[in-house]
């Protein structure tokens, strides 16, 4: 029933107006548009993103590195924060100064973040520059960025899906004023000819 519906505005038939047509061909549009656009545009996003991810990646693994630490002096453990719902207290890391050898043969020290579990004389595993010369932050890994270009992917599908269905709304308000105005128009020019002889009313 739905189809026929939608079929009689391809038809030729005298009831249809060229208002009927664009709206058909806006229809036709809107569903390319989500069905093919939205989704190519969400695969090229995530895979471009990706792609420089990946490089990111590749380029922080190899200007970094692991060295092994032993932590000097950490600071006090602050009582945290407990969750009111769950009373489970939330506490991932502290201050810590903390010695390791660089590649040169140095002792270096500095002031870093240690998981909260660990203390004074404990070992740990430290990232640096290549040299190991000072701290650096964790090089991204393959599993976030691959998260990161799958989610900009659905972002961008999202987006083009909505922008889709917004371009066919202000369309179709568009496409029912002329219609409006011209059914207007119509009765305007049917009423002056109401009672006439010969016109057929």
């Amino acid at each position: 029933m739905a189809g026929s519906a939608l079929a009689w505005r391809w038809r030729h038939n005298p009831l249809r107006r060229r208002s009927d047509v664009f709206e058909a061909w806006i229809g036709l549009a809107t569903t390319c548009v989500i069905a093919l656009g939205a989704p190519a545009a969400g695969w090229a996003t995530g895979a471009a993103v990706g792609s420089t991810l990946r490089h990111t990646v590749s380029v922080e693994h190899a200007q970094r590195t692991q060295l092994p630490a032993v932590v000097l002096k950490a600071d006090p453990r602050e009582v945290p924060d407990s969750d009111p719902e769950s009373g489970q207290v939330h506490e991932e890391s502290r201050p810590a100064v903390v010695r390791w050898t660089a590649s040169d043969g140095r002792a270096r020290t500095a002031n870093v973040l240690i998981p909260a579990d660990r203390g004074n004389g404990d070992r740990i595993t430290l990232w640096t520059d290549r040299a190991g010369q000072a701290p650096v932050p964790a090089p991204l890994d393959a599993g976030t960025a691959d998260t990161h270009a799958l989610l900009a992917g659905i972002g961008t599908f999202l987006a083009a899906s909505v922008l889709g269905l917004m371009g066919r709304q202000a369309l179709m308000w568009h496409l029912m004023r002329r219609r409006l105005a011209e059914w207007e128009r119509e009765w305007a020019a049917a009423g002056q000819s109401w009672g006439r002889a010969g016109a057929g009313g």
